[in-house]
């Protein structure tokens, strides 16, 4: 018999955490409320189990919520012993929550126990798999409550300022304040900042809290690096309880460059500190899961962690449930990600499983997706919806050519799902290449070399967004490619991009073309020039030409940008598929490539995760050393292949 766990409808583990994870944004004292429509979970659920009893036995059914008990049509109270007799039974367990929570229940006994072979219903004829989570097996725990680890961290400065004391804890974290020996007669103004200038300018702080009538503070976990306590503070104490997932590195990289490692440490921590409940933006501001940003820590996490469950998870809470009736985050882009995204999950994991749970969703969301577009088929600005794309100037007077590009590549992702499905895709096959033809015809500029922002305007305005998605997804031919290299990639006169997030995707279009060394320079000068002003993770945004606090300037708000930003890591994914060269080559690493490439760096030596086990190489003095913990790896190293055995190392 497998080990009892708490179950529960599946999917509403995710939903109701996403609830509470979006109520906690806070600016300036007063809550920040969500943006965009949220699901709820179901209030009644009914559980259901056929089981044998090898003898005569009880067991007691505990709930998070109210119900009852029916064995074999006999109705219990939930909480109470239940006997039973050898034979075959028929139990069902019906349990409602009114206060916003979700049903789930758990049994432990010889007889039975609660698992994944339960099944259930929210009360309608249609039954559903039930989910249960490794971090809940005992009577004691609360699928309610999300289980993070917690560490003591003090400050590594406390220096007087004008009232109060400004403590700092040396780099960013997130964690629960600790006020101790506080004056329970004295108010005490307590401002965070991921800078030092954010927190010493009381009026502008996006995040502060005062407390009076205690002598000791436990304080909900916010984002900082520097705390401002202003009130009498002869005898204060002030550390904070870091709160974290202890996600395992299983990814590492180095080389001669000791910049290199420094912002390969930086984008770990900046990912591990906004990989929570479900893949944050960031820490300090949002709080709040979009699907954009997401779609790029997928990315990251496969090299990194490759740990499936933080992903589904945060593809749940992200869909929700239908029916739809605005785009995921109100953001046409971030709805096409997201499907996207599923499917790209299936290449990396073959987790079947998972993409019929939530195929019936995703079909729902096209076709709202589908319902938004023009007579061509065009992804166009209805009310509510908000083309994004990028924090970059671009023309969006009409239809976004960027936009368009993404509706092409969503169209093949659900006709490959379609398939998986067991089900005809021909349909999007076709939307897709007609969808095709039309892009090309309207939006591709000859005498540009590239496509322009807006046909319908007449400005033929060029960006780097729909020419990086371009070559991203295949869309054009190498003659085209080429063009869109000479003309907007190394063209000085198309804006350059300034935030991590599309500077991401602009280099994994030049890891396509085999431009590894551009990728390295900009990874040290972008990514390094943070660093240089101080950063000890990766900012939202970053525009070198700005100076001084001016960087932290954001969404008209003084301190508006994000210092702790997922969308940043992106080196951990350039470096683990560019410079060690590992890559899929089939579903779920059956089969994968590595590719070294040393580029500008003389050594280097890096670890990237496969589904089960790791690849290392090593690379000195023009020796390449490479080891698979899989079968399946072909090593392709100076226009040569070798085959890989798992665990042996191969020196070329």
């Amino acid at each position: 018999m497998s080990q009892a766990r708490w179950i529960w409808l599946k999917g509403e583990f995710e939903i109701y955490h996403s609830l509470l994870l979006h109520s906690r944004r806070q600016e300036y004292g007063a809550d920040h409320p969500v943006m965009w429509d949220q699901a709820t979970p179901y209030p009644g659920v009914i559980f259901k189990k056929t089981f044998t009893a090898e003898k005569d036995g009880s067991f007691t059914i505990l709930a998070r919520g109210r119900g009852r008990a029916k064995l074999d049509g006999v109705q219990y109270p939930v909480g109470v012993e239940i006997p039973v007799t050898a034979g075959e039974h028929s139990l069902d367990v019906e349990i409602t929550c009114t206060d916003g929570t979700f049903p789930c229940i758990y049994i432990d006994s010889e007889v039975l126990r609660t698992d994944k072979s339960w099944i259930c219903t929210h009360v309608t004829a249609e039954k559903f798999p039930v989910d249960a989570k490794k971090e809940y097996t005992t009577p004691e725990d609360n699928p309610h409550v999300f289980k993070f680890s917690y560490k003591t961290i003090v400050p590594e400065v406390e220096i007087a300022v004008r009232d109060g004391v400004l403590y700092d804890f040396g780099k960013e974290t997130f964690g629960r304040l600790q006020i101790k020996n506080a004056d329970p007669n004295a108010t005490y103004e307590i401002y965070y900042g991921e800078s030092r200038e954010e927190a010493l300018d009381k009026p502008q702080a996006l995040i502060r809290q005062t407390v009076t009538g205690e002598p000791d503070y436990d304080l909900i976990p916010r984002a900082f690096r520097y705390i401002y306590v202003c009130g009498k503070i002869d005898g204060l104490t002030v550390t904070a309880e870091y709160e974290y997932l202890p996600l395992e590195d299983r990814a590492s990289f180095a080389c001669d460059v000791e910049k290199i490692r420094k912002i390969w440490d930086t984008c770990v921590y900046t990912f591990h500190l906004n990989s929570r409940e479900f893949y944050l933006d960031g820490i300090k501001r949002d709080r709040w899961v979009w699907s954009g940003d997401a779609y790029q820590s997928y990315m990251a996490n496969n090299y990194l962690y490759f740990n499936n469950d933080i992903t589904r998870r945060t593809i749940i809470a992200l869909l929700g449930k239908p029916p739809y009736e605005q785009h995921i985050n109100t953001i046409n882009d971030y709805t096409m990600y997201l499907i996207i995204a599923v499917y790209e999950y299936y290449r990396n994991t073959g987790d079947l499983e998972f993409v019929q749970f939530v195929w019936k969703r995703l079909r729902i969301l096209y076709g709202f997706l589908a319902s938004r577009a023009d007579e061509q088929d065009y992804i166009c600005h209805r009310s509510g919806d908000w083309i994004f794309i990028d924090w970059s100037p671009m023309d969006k007077s009409g239809n976004l050519c960027a936009e368009q590009i993404l509706y092409w590549q969503t169209k093949k992702a659900m006709a490959a799902l379609s398939e998986l499905m067991g089900e005809n895709g021909e349909t999007y096959t076709a939307e897709a290449k007609k969808l095709k033809e039309q892009i090309l015809r309207d939006y591709w500029n000859t005498e540009k070399g590239a496509f322009i922002d807006c046909y319908s305007s007449g400005k033929n305005n060029v960006t780097r967004h729909a020419n990086i998605f371009a070559i991203l997804y295949d869309f054009v031919d190498e003659d085209k490619i080429r063009s869109i290299y000479e003309n907007v990639l190394e063209n000085e006169e198309i804006t350059p991009i300034t935030t991590p997030y599309f500077e991401f995707f602009e280099l994994l279009a030049y890891g396509k073309l085999g431009k590894l060394e551009h990728i390295q320079d900009k990874i040290e000068s972008y990514w390094g020039g943070i660093l240089d002003l101080g950063g000890t993770s990766v900012w939202e945004q970053f525009d070198p030409n700005k100076e001084g606090i001016e960087h932290y300037e954001m969404y008209d708000k003084k301190y508006g940008c994000s210092l702790c930003h997922a969308w940043g890591s992106g080196p951990i994914y350039l470096l683990g598929r560019f410079c060690v060269g590992v890559y899929p080559t089939d579903v779920a690493y059956k089969t994968f490539r590595v590719e070294p490439n040393p580029g500008k760096y003389k050594s280097f030596q890096g670890t990237v995760p496969l589904p089960e086990g790791e690849v290392r190489v090593e690379y000195a003095d023009g020796k390449l050393s490479v080891t698979a913990g899989a079968e399946g790896g072909t090593l392709c190293w100076q226009g040569k292949e070798y085959t890989l055995k798992k665990d042996v190392t191969l020196t070329v």
